[in-house]
């Protein structure tokens, strides 16, 4: 299947076998909606309902809109388009009912009672197992809407329905010895329900269990009396009666004997005279969750091959990753699961409590002693141990466990010399220079893994009681093992604590880690190992590292915090991965390795950094860091731009990196932006925490680079917004100008020109009263749009003319060029080609002149327009193939959903129907990633136009249809009567 929809568990969507992220819990619990209701049309009345329940805002149903319009663009990133339909009533999740969980679960059980109802119990069992396989935690797991987790309780109730079926049945079979540890399972986890308690009753009886079977029932009343002050039902008593007199109508009654047992394990020491067979492994965890990757690589790099040859050496696995994140627990899993086919024994070493510093006699001693040699017989040198130690080992077939070691050293003198002999270690440190060691990097694990790891501790019931705040729980934990299982344990013990009142507890950044402590175990000493063991100059910078609150950084960060070169602060950088205090990111693009902080390790970093540095000297280190960014954004803009055209600067102080560092790392600018997409949000947000308001404005304006070009707007208006409240507290009346000129842009850009309009006036104001002229002609450029679109033509060539002017004055010759393709469109508007095609021949000279490509995308563009005007469709046609050339190799997604859009107009006008509708659907996708909506709303219609030209009414009436929807939430008024009109048109063709 293309999709499949999984929401028994989890809310999870597949498409063409890639994964896909929905976004945040609004627009999963739209989809979940649809698909519960697949191939039906839900109103939006009721979606609003689900979302918001009694008290939704005024603007709900445009929201919906919005979330619907998001859940299509991811779905069509997925290559899969037009799943979610408009229908007059609200919206269809045009999907197959076999491809969503919830539907394959009820059809696998209406099949089951057909088969019983034909007397086919053994195939409905076999139906019933399958329908519970689907179930990956409880239904709809994260979503905390009312209506939501009332559909999930009905779910839930025929997931523990089918269980019931599923038992009865197998009774009935007589497979009461395989059904008795579910059941007992079962009614643990639901005490209260009577069938499975009969069940349970039934099977122990049959097991030979009958006074087990009556202690079941004792229990059950207790709690029925205590709980519900009632007793048992009639059945459940007549039951007891039964088992009391042995009555012959529990006897197994089946015709078919129960299913063969599973094989018993092969003895798997021979008893007798000898030393003891040294089985060693400390217990296997219970609720141990996930993994099961990484234990299928262990146990298949350790496994001998299936012909019995023994290799030539000694198979080692190094497991490696941070302190807290399960390293010994998946360790010890593994050697479980490896014991049987180690038959001379298992030997387990726990280096944890040893100083890092100490002589490995210790473990040489502990081995052989385990391996039968008395302590007389224990050589005094070490060479010699290790010598009796390796001819002990040699020949036999055992599994050592080396837990906590902290260096190659020891693994490599520990390392039986003989391969039929196994080596797992476990270790925070890389375990480096092993030659034949397969390594095993343990990550954090992901949400829905912590969220099962806290319902095996804490108990699913609770969990599922509070739900959202396991949730929170979950994601402050951000994956670590040993923070969620202090957190489950604690939750475990107070069974008067709600788990939101830890999660408030939590909520305090400064005391967190105090809250990460019990019975023993306790996050801050196990991240405390890794820091006492780095240098002085790592550890400072560790400290440092907790002041920039990024998501991750690059290398050049650490140079900027401590002031020194990039190679020394990588360096460092290293010592810190090695310790597993941060993490790598490495980019599929080539692009500099990236760094990362878990968020606990990181407050345990601003712990010691309170405690250890000057206040003063914290704050340089910050201020060097964000003149890092605004020195890197600078050059990026003048590498995109080749100078400092159409952009402002103020005067805070950069933090200068060497020329051919800056050349490395913005080799390609457009993926420099990218991967600093997230850093330069956080460093605005930090700039104005800081109250650095000239850097705060500056990296503001100079990021619009970026937000621009990939449709960012989010990132726009926050760090805008922030910049211009930093410039307003500050009283800086440049800052403020700039900050109300992009915002205007921003307005403009999403076609609010009445606010548009507003900013631009505040800044220009702003500009012209402190003397700004390049500030002035970049405002009056945008003025002169917003004119044109609103039909004051004059007004607009006026403006056009004085800014071609001012920026021809002031060297500005990218924005000139800018303004001269804005007045060659005007001439088009007034069919004066000629005059169109100078005006645009002079702004590409300009762009020539500068090597800007990202201008020059955009004046080619307009030629293109032009030659369309002039019914040229083939020069059109070359004109948007270049254009979209130049937009993919600067990565513009904005500019390429605008040339593969002219490359459907040329088309469309030359006759070419296939090739158009190619074309407008690849504009479609670019738009829908550049968050272009008037472009994708455009695309929807050409496409519609396309259809109705090739008959095919229904395509052309859906495309009309979502086109119309578009533009009226965009506020493209004339664009949606245009569309409406070509959707009467459709229809009243369709019924012809």
């Amino acid at each position: 299947m293309s999709m499949e929809v999984r929401l028994l568990g989890p809310v999870e969507v597949t498409a063409h076998g890639k994964d896909l992220h929905l976004g945040g819990p609004r627009q999963s619990t739209v989809f979940a909606v649809l698909a519960l209701n697949a191939s039906r049309v839900v109103s939006v009345d009721q979606l609003i309902d689900t979302v918001w329940g009694e008290h939704p805002p005024a603007t709900a149903r445009a929201q919906i809109q919005i979330c619907v319009s998001a859940l299509r663009r991811i779905l069509a990133d997925s290559g899969t388009t037009d799943l979610i339909e408009t229908r007059p009533a609200g919206y269809l999740l045009d999907v197959a009912e076999q491809d969503v969980d919830v539907h394959r679960f009820d059809a696998l059980l209406a099949e089951a009672r057909r088969l019983t109802g034909q007397g086919q119990d053994r195939a409905a069992a076999q139906e019933i197992r399958s329908a519970l396989n689907l179930w990956r935690g409880p239904a709809l797991m994260g979503l905390q809407s009312d209506a939501v987790q009332r559909q999930a309780y009905a779910l839930e109730e025929r997931r523990l329905e089918a269980q019931e079926n599923l038992y009865t049945i197998m009774l009935g079979l007589g497979l009461h010895h395989q059904a008795v540890s579910d059941l007992h399972a079962l009614v643990e986890a639901q005490p209260l329900r009577e069938r499975a308690i009969g069940c349970l009753m039934v099977a122990l009886y049959r097991c030979g269990q009958q006074a087990v079977a009556l202690a079941v029932y004792r229990k059950a009343r207790a709690r029925f009396v205590d709980e519900l002050g009632v007793e048992p039902g009639q059945d459940l008593k007549d039951l007891e009666l039964a088992i009391l007199n042995g009555a012959a109508s529990l006897a197994v009654s089946a015709t078919e004997g129960p299913l063969p047992a599973p094989p018993a394990p092969e003895h798997q020491a021979t008893e007798g005279p000898g030393p003891t067979v040294p089985r060693q492994l400390p217990a296997d965890l219970a609720d141990f969750t996930g993994r099961q990757g990484l234990l299928h690589d262990i146990t298949h790099h350790l496994t001998l091959p299936g012909d019995g040859r023994i290799p030539s050496s000694v198979r080692m696995v190094g497991i490696t990753g941070m302190g807290g994140v399960g390293k010994s627990a998946l360790a010890v899993r593994a050697a479980h699961q490896l014991a049987e086919a180690f038959q001379d024994g298992q030997l387990y070493l726990d280096f944890h409590d040893r100083p890092a510093d100490s002589s490995p006699s210790w473990a040489l001693e502990w081995l052989l002693r385990a391996l039968g040699v008395p302590s007389g017989a224990l050589p005094d040198s070490q060479a010699e141990r290790v010598t009796l130690y390796r001819s002990r080992m040699a020949g036999k077939r055992i599994l050592l466990l080396l837990d906590g070691v902290s260096d190659t050293a020891t693994v490599r003198l520990l390392t039986p010399g003989s391969p039929t002999c196994v080596v797992v270690a476990t270790s925070r440190q890389r375990l480096a220079g092993l030659s034949g060691l397969h390594g095993v990097e343990v990550d954090v694990l992901d949400e829905d893994e912590s969220l099962a790891l806290l319902c095996e501790i804490a108990g699913r019931d609770r969990v599922a009681r509070e739900l959202p705040a396991a949730i929170e729980l979950v994601q402050i934990c951000a994956g670590l093992p040993l923070a969620l299982r202090i957190a489950g344990a604690r939750i475990a013990l107070r069974s008067h604590w709600r788990i939101s009142r830890l999660v408030s507890r939590l909520q305090v950044e400064a005391a967190r880690l105090d809250e990460f402590s019990h019975g023993g175990q306790e996050l801050r000493s196990t991240i405390a190992m890794a820091y006492n063991g780095l240098g002085l100059e790592a550890r400072h910078l560790f400290r440092l590292l907790s002041l920039i609150e990024t998501r991750d950084f690059a290398g050049w960060t650490a140079a900027a915090l401590l002031d020194t070169d990039c190679g020394t602060a990588e360096d460092l950088l290293d010592e810190l991965v090695d310790a597993q205090l941060l993490s790598v990111l490495v980019s599929a693009q080539d692009a500099p390795a990236r760094y990362r902080f878990h968020g606990l390790i990181r407050l345990y970093a601003k712990e010691r950094l309170l405690e250890t540095e000057a206040l003063l000297q914290t704050r340089a280190a910050l201020r060097r860091a964000l003149g890092g960014w605004m020195h890197l954004a600078e050059e990026a803009h003048r590498a995109e731009y080749c100078g400092d055209y159409t952009i402002l600067h103020g005067g805070a102080e950069r933090w200068t990196l060497p020329a051919n560092t800056v050349s490395e790392l913005l080799a390609r600018p457009s993926i420099w932006w990218e991967s600093e997409r997230t850093s330069l949000v956080a460093a605005v947000r930090q700039a104005h925490a800081e109250e650095l308001d000239d850097l705060c404005w500056d990296l503001a304006l100079t990021s619009v680079t970026l937000f621009e070009s990939r449709g960012y707007y989010g990132d726009w208006l926050e760090t805008a917004t922030l910049a211009l409240s930093a410039t307003e507290r500050a009283g800086n009346s440049k800052g403020q100008a700039a900050m109300h000129y992009t915002l205007g842009t921003l307005h403009m850009l999403q076609k609010r020109l009445d606010e548009a309009e507003k900013c631009f006036n505040r800044a220009h104001g702003l500009f012209e009263a402190i003397g700004e002229r390049h500030g002035c002609m970049l405002v009056l450029r945008n003025v002169a749009f917003v004119d044109r679109v609103r039909g004051r033509r004059e007004s607009a060539a006026e403006r056009y003319q004085i800014a071609r002017q001012g920026l021809h004055e002031l060297g500005d010759k990218v924005g000139e060029a800018h303004v001269l393709s804005n007045l060659a469109r005007m001439a088009m508007e007034d069919d004066r080609l000629d005059e169109a095609q100078s005006l645009l021949h002079a702004a590409l000279a300009l762009c020539e002149e500068t090597g800007c490509l990202r201008v020059e995308a955009q004046v080619v563009y307009r030629l293109g327009e032009l030659h369309l005007e002039r019914e040229e469709t083939g020069e059109a046609s070359l004109a948007f193939r270049k254009t979209l050339r130049i937009v993919r190799s600067t990565q513009d997604q904005v500019g390429e959903a605008h040339a593969l859009f002219g490359l459907g107009r040329a088309a469309e006008a030359g006759g070419r129907a296939v090739e158009a509708e190619t074309a407008f659907t690849e504009a479609l996708e670019a738009a829908r990633l550049a968050h272009d909506g008037l472009m994708e709303a455009q695309a929807l219609y050409w496409l519609g136009t396309c259809a109705q030209q090739q008959g095919d009414y229904q395509k052309a009436e859906r495309h009309l249809r979502s086109a119309g929807l578009l533009f009226d939430e965009i506020g493209a008024q004339a664009w949606q009567q245009r569309a409406q009109h070509a959707l009467v048109s459709v229809q009243a063709l369709a019924g012809c």
